[in-house]
């Protein structure tokens, strides 16, 4: 308690004393620059404006302070025009320059003396040096994502980083198609400590689960894998999903894709097969339907965005098959039927953009996420085997995400952001037909584990509320920002769908078919777990002539129980 009070003053503080303008934020950037006349003297007071159809407002302006520069922060991933304006002078409008997200783009003027009205425009190629952010990060837009051939999944950017690993060794996949759980690190970053960040809510709560964003709703995904700023939670890769807005015009696309075993090959000859390999892991189905529309309700007032996406994808499994004797204690293979996973996931996503005010802009985003991953880690290359009654299917009802993000533009040299959302998932865990009564055996001399699920069927619940509060103070060389983060986690784990959860409280222990050992379980029982992460951080941008320092002070306060 001690510590939210602590908090919540130096929120009230930062709010009231230290006015803000936003640094370069991962899903917004920055157009900044310096504004001289011919003989290369600074020039303060002159107006700039930046114009983008990717801006609600249309427009977003700044005015160049005593050393020539200006700064015009919070930006939408778009393609802009800058006029630099000042009477006396001839008007000056730089074309052409896109910006994605996390990107600084310096855009410097010279004004010539001129007439009055006098415009001189410029098209010239965009900026791809960031003079200002020191962050690592790999910017990858719809564009890109569509033109390569790969899935649309997050676990597939891997292989667009590089020196990317995964997250475990124990991950199955083939051309693509395989589940979306695995998380990884670069240059040999904990997997672990990787963030998901959607519509700025940090996502980590799905790290275990069958949540996989839409990439429908993807303006840009930007992967940052070194030098973050004080505002990352961990020391991992931060994955920042920027969502699509919507627009003026009316838009849309949708997308299919399709496989199945006539489309995949193997190299298995006769000779492997002699030597005992039946065959390779192959695709049994595979589809992924999708789409996405946006436009106006109401112009340059209130936009919105709209995506569906299904998919279902499935593998078989080499060597291993299911039970003909299933309902004995026994295992027999039946060959003609094969093991395989079976994943399957909806989404509907809607999110809206509201310039309340000219100063005011609120962005509600939602998502649901119905998904099950029926044959759940029989793909992962663990010991024992697991037959396909021995696994559970993990249905995940509901599965939301919400989040609401609010930016106040106080002056050109003002902004204040609170972000708040909420994810949620609740997972059940559901036996396999015939195995709804069967008794759970390893049998050590097949190294097989068939029968039912050996650890239990359960429902756990998945609760995080995260909200972020920043202010940034612009003042001469300092760009400064002050913020608070705070997240709270709770986890339950219930038991009530089947009193019985392992099969009659009993599992069997057996080498070819002859028992040596019985468990009796006791159940079912029902841990709670919850946790809270407070966070308080400062940044400076410190720009001393050429040099620019970044400068960065974080701290945390984790604090968690497990009821015993």
């Amino acid at each position: 308690m001690k510590v939210q009070r602590i908090i919540r003053l130096v929120l009230l503080w930062c709010f009231l004393l230290l006015p803000a303008i936003l640094w370069a934020q991962a899903e917004t950037g920055n157009i900044v620059g310096v504004v001289k006349d011919t003989s290369g003297a600074v020039m303060p007071g002159v107006s700039v404006e930046a114009a983008s159809p990717a801006l609600i407002e249309r427009v977003r302006a700044a005015v160049s302070d005593e050393q020539g520069r200006y700064r015009i922060i919070d930006l939408r991933p778009g393609l802009y025009t800058v006029t630099f304006t000042l009477p006396g002078f001839s008007t000056l409008k730089r074309e052409g320059i896109e910006l994605t997200s996390g990107f600084t783009a310096n855009v410097n003027a010279e004004l010539n003396v001129g007439a009055l009205g006098e415009t001189i425009t410029v098209s010239e190629a965009t900026p791809i040096v960031d003079t200002q952010n020191i962050q690592t990060q790999i910017t990858i837009s719809q564009t890109t994502l569509d033109a390569l051939p790969t899935t649309k999944r997050l676990s597939q950017l891997i292989t667009l980083i590089p020196s990317a690993s995964a997250g475990g060794t124990n991950f199955h996949d083939v051309g693509g198609v395989g589940s979306d759980r695995g998380f990884f690190g670069v240059h040999g970053q904990r997997p672990d400590d990787m963030t998901y960040n959607v519509s700025g809510m940090d996502n980590r709560v799905f790290s275990g689960g069958g949540f996989q964003p839409n990439s429908h709703t993807f303006e840009e995904v930007v992967v940052e894998t070194a030098a973050g700023s004080a505002e990352s939670t961990t020391g991992g890769v931060q994955l920042n999903i920027i969502p699509k807005d919507g627009g003026n015009r009316f838009s849309g696309s949708m997308s299919i894709e399709l496989s199945g075993p006539g489309l995949s090959s193997d190299n298995v000859n006769d000779k492997l097969r002699a030597r005992g390999l039946t065959g390779a892991p192959s695709v049994r189905k595979y589809y992924d339907v999708g789409g996405g529309v946006g436009g106006p309700i109401k112009r340059d007032k209130l936009w919105f965005f709209a995506a569906f996406r299904r998919e279902e994808h499935s593998i078989y499994q080499v060597g291993n098959y299911y039970n003909k004797l299933q309902g004995t204690l026994f295992y027999e293979p039946d060959l003609s039927r094969r093991a395989y996973n079976g994943d399957y996931s909806t989404d509907y996503s809607t999110r809206f953009t509201w310039q309340a005010a000219a100063k005011h802009k609120i962005n509600i985003s939602y998502s649901q996420h119905p998904a099950c991953q029926c044959q759940f880690a029989i793909l992962e290359q663990v010991s024992p085997i697991l037959a396909p009654e021995a696994v559970a299917a993990h249905h995940y009802s509901p599965q939301n995400l919400s989040v609401v993000n609010y930016t106040y533009s106080v002056t050109n040299r003002l902004l204040f952001e609170a972000d708040a959302g909420t994810s949620q998932y609740w997972r059940v865990q559901k036996r396999q037909p015939g195995a709804e009564s069967a008794i759970a055996v390893l049998d050590q001399g097949l190294n097989l584990q068939y029968g039912s699920r050996r650890t239990g069927y359960n429902t756990l619940d998945d609760l995080r509320v995260h909200e972020r509060f920043a202010v940034s103070y612009l003042t001469g060389p300092h760009n400064l920002k002050i913020g608070v983060d705070l997240n709270q986690f709770s986890q339950g784990l219930k038991n009530y769908n089947n009193p019985d959860f392992v099969n009659q409280a009993t599992s069997y222990v057996f080498r070819d078919r002859v028992p040596n050992q019985v468990t009796i379980h006791t159940g079912p029982f029902g841990p709670y777990q919850r946790a809270t992460e407070n966070n308080v951080y400062a940044q400076d941008q410190w720009t001393i002539r050429r040099l620019t320092l970044n400068l960065g002070l974080r701290y945390s306060v984790y604090d968690a129980i497990i009821p015993a």
